[in-house]
C-alpha cells in the first residue's frame, strides 16, 4: 500500500480556502460594503484568494498520488 503525502491534503486545502476566499471578494466587489475599511480599494481577498488557489492547485498537481508500475 502506498503512503499519500500530506502535501497533497495541504494542497486541496489551500485550493478550496484559495477559491473561498476569492469568491467572497467577488461578492465583496460586487456587493459594496456600506462602510468599507481602510484599503478596501486594493481588494486582497481577491488577490490572497487567488494566490492561495494557484499555490494550491501546484501542490497538488505536484503531489497527486499516482501508482507506479
Amino acid at each position: 500500500m502506498r503512503e499519500i503525502s500530506i502535501w497533497f491534503f495541504s494542497g486541496v486545502l489551500f485550493l478550496i480556502y484559495g477559491i473561498l476566499i476569492t469568491a467572497a471578494g467577488i461578492w465583496e466587489l460586487i456587493h459594496p460594503l456600506a462602510h468599507p475599511p481602510v484599503l478596501y480599494h486594493l481588494h486582497a481577498s481577491i488577490w490572497w484568494g487567488a494566490m492561495m488557489a494557484v499555490a494550491g492547485l501546484v501542490y497538488t498537481i505536484r503531489f497527486w498520488p499516482h501508482r507506479k508500475s
